[in-house]
């Protein structure tokens, strides 16, 4: 038989559903190792963090809103059965689940943590290695459907080893957040590819939910705003002076509707959580703790004020403000701390100097490696592929603000996140990053390798891209190996 024939029809088996057999076979290994590394890690960790004693008393505190009394009314005890308890630094979402695992005579946690103490604690690890192994388990699924088979499985292996089940090893929000996040990050990339009303009320939702585990997703959803708005101003240009239809599903004309939209999914979503600290603390959005110079001095005063009797009590200039802080620290010093915290941040994110001999692993070398990747196809695809000859061969009409979207997103929430390390110096929210960045290199790689074979690119491009995918599937598979060995994790 011919070796093309054979090549034909090895693709054709493959196609018709060899891909989804290697897939569900790889899939379940990845929860077999996944299951076997946090039960690991599980027995590797010791002690508890002052913070984790911190989310632990609020869980405790909001366990008596999971029982509302409806004797006295209906909109009241169901506003207060809702997440909503927050001191300004505290959000009320991973609390309110976490409370559900609290018993209804749970003393508050001393420095002698008790039995039903632990018990809450392993409870609430395990639901976050649950909700984060089944998140994996259908990204892999939905990833495929997209995706070559490696490049779906670096997804998950790089997000779950790299991100989320260090960040389970603690009872903490981080992992709730980070999974928030990248849901917000998809929606507001699926909204600029296609803007249905629907995506625009899943932002809203997304970001409210992850608003209301920590703080904050904000700045993204204000960077999308920014730019389909932009968009909206191009289409309503085009309409207007050209006339031109072009291959586009963004409709600028469900821009402003969609922005309703989002701004009433997010509002009605955190509306509890904004009238408890209204109430509380007189500020329906306090970020008193950004305007500190460090974490001890932030906790010093909020512990010192709670009330929203304490706060008023303070001065316009004794109050911590944007305003104030410029006030008091020179621009130089502003932009010291800027700087050092995104310099913090990156390292932390990239896991920068790489020393190979720590766990999990390196997560700076697979951005590297797909950040070169796409270098190569982008180059490939402009200079080596034949043109387009219609617009299904062309790239994505709206390519321009997914780039303008992504490059803006992550210059912003690096300032964001940056600028608070500082006082956040607990905790992986800055994590969060992470998974867009590893997604968004391999949607855009994957794209371009999409409209290189539908202009009739030569074979040996792809079979060199998915050989790269595959080798990096296998280190990152020998990382996953190394943290199964009796050694050292270290988040």
């Amino acid at each position: 038989m011919p070796v093309k024939s054979v090549f034909l029809h090895l693709t054709r088996l493959w196609l018709s559903g060899g891909r989804w057999a290697v897939m569900l076979a790889c899939l379940v290994f990845f929860a077999w190792c996944y299951v076997q590394a946090f039960q690991w890690q599980s027995e590797a960790g010791a002690g508890i963090h002052e913070q984790e004693r911190m989310y632990l008393n609020a869980a405790i505190e909001a366990r008596r809103d999971l029982t509302p009394d409806f004797s006295k009314g209906v909109s009241k005890p169901l506003n207060d059965w809702l997440p909503h308890r927050t001191d300004g630094v505290v959000r009320p979402m991973w609390p309110w689940l976490a409370a559900w695992s609290v018993a209804a005579d749970h003393a508050p946690a001393t420095a002698s943590l008790s039995a039903e103490d632990h018990l809450v604690l392993r409870s609430g690890k395990r639901w976050l290695f649950g909700l984060s192994l089944g998140f994996l388990l259908m990204l892999g699924l939905a990833a495929a459907r997209a995706f070559s088979v490696p490049a779906a499985l670096l997804t998950i292996l790089t997000i779950g080893f790299g991100v989320l089940l260090p960040s389970a090893a603690v009872f903490s929000p981080d992992v709730l957040f980070q999974l928030l996040f990248l849901l917000t990050w998809v929606c507001c990339i699926a909204a600029l590819k296609r803007n249905s009303l629907w995506l625009y009320g899943m932002i809203g939702f997304f970001s409210a939910l992850a608003n209301l585990t920590l703080p904050t997703a904000t700045t993204l959803v204000l960077v999308f705003i920014f730019v389909s708005t932009l968009r909206w101003l191009w289409g309503l240009i085009v309409a207007s002076w050209f006339q031109e239809c072009g291959t586009t599903l963004w409709v600028w004309r469900n821009h402003w509707l969609g922005m309703i939209l989002l701004v009433a999914c997010h509002l009605i979503t955190v509306g509890p959580m904004l009238a408890h600290s209204k109430e509380k603390l007189g500020d329906a959005a306090p970020f008193f703790w950004r305007w500190f110079d460090d974490e001890n001095a932030m906790r010093q005063w909020t512990a010192e004020h709670q009330t929203r009797e304490s706060l008023q009590a303070l001065s316009a200039g004794e109050l911590p403000s944007y305003a104030n802080y410029l006030e008091f620290h020179a621009a130089v010093a502003v932009s010291e701390r800027l700087s050092l915290g995104i310099r913090q941040m990156i390292q932390s994110v990239l896991q920068w100097p790489w020393s190979f001999d720590s766990l999990p692993h390196e997560r700076g070398v697979f951005v590297a490696a797909l950040s070169a990747v796409l270098i190569l196809l982008m180059l490939i695809v402009w200079f080596v592929a034949p043109r387009a000859a219609h617009a299904g061969q062309a790239l994505h009409p709206e390519t321009a603000p997914l780039v303008l979207f992504t490059l803006l997103a992550f210059a912003v929430c690096t300032l964001d996140f940056g600028w608070d390390m500082p006082v956040l110096s607990w905790g992986s929210r800055h994590l969060a990053l992470y998974p867009p960045l590893v997604l968004s290199l391999l949607w855009a790689s994957e794209s371009l390798v999409h409209r290189a074979r539908r202009r009739q690119m030569r074979l040996p491009v792809f079979v060199i891209y998915e050989t790269i995918l595959w080798s990096l599937c296998v280190l990152a598979i020998w990382r996953v190996i190394a943290v199964l060995q009796p050694a050292s994790f270290t988040a």
